[in-house]
C-alpha cells in the first residue's frame, strides 16, 4: 500500500545540521565527502574554462574515456581525493588543503557525544 503524500508533508523532517549526518555518515565520511565535492567543483570549473573533449581530457588525466564520462557526471565515489588532486596536478593546478579541529555546535553536542559535533569545512582550494 503507498503512503499518502499528505500525511508526509504535514510530517516535515528537521535536519540535526547536517543532510549527511542524518543519512547516517560518519563523521569521517562527511569530511571525505566534502573534500571531494570541493576539489571535484574546481576540477570541473577549470575543465570547462579550458573546454576539453573527453578525449582531449582522457589523454590529459591518464584515463580512459568512460573514467572521464564518470568523471564530467559527476559520479565521483569512484574517485579518491588522492585521484582526485593528481587529476588536478595534471591539469596544472594546485592545491592547497587546511585542516582545523571540530569545534562544538553547542552544550547539546557536548552532551549527545562527538557523533553530533559539526565540522568546521576543510579549506581546499585549487589554484590554477
Amino acid at each position: 500500500m503507498k503512503s499518502d503524500p499528505a500525511n508526509n508533508e504535514s510530517k516535515p523532517h528537521t535536519t540535526r545540521g547536517s543532510v549527511l549526518d542524518d543519512l547516517g555518515f560518519s563523521p569521517s565520511e562527511v569530511l571525505e565527502l566534502k573534500v571531494k565535492s570541493e576539489i571535484y567543483a574546481e576540477l570541473l570549473k577549470h575543465i570547462q574554462e579550458r573546454g576539453l573533449s573527453q578525449q582531449q581530457l582522457a589523454t590529459h588525466l591518464g584515463i580512459h574515456q568512460p573514467d572521464v564520462s564518470h568523471l564530467l557526471s559527476g559520479r565521483i565515489s569512484r574517485f579518491s581525493v588522492g585521484k582526485l588532486l593528481k587529476f588536478a596536478g595534471r591539469l596544472n593546478l594546485n592545491a592547497q588543503v587546511k585542516l582545523t579541529k571540530l569545534k562544538p555546535e553547542s552544550s547539546r553536542a557536548t552532551r549527545l557525544g562527538p557523533s553530533h559535533r559539526t565540522r568546521v569545512s576543510p579549506a581546499v582550494s585549487v589554484v590554477s
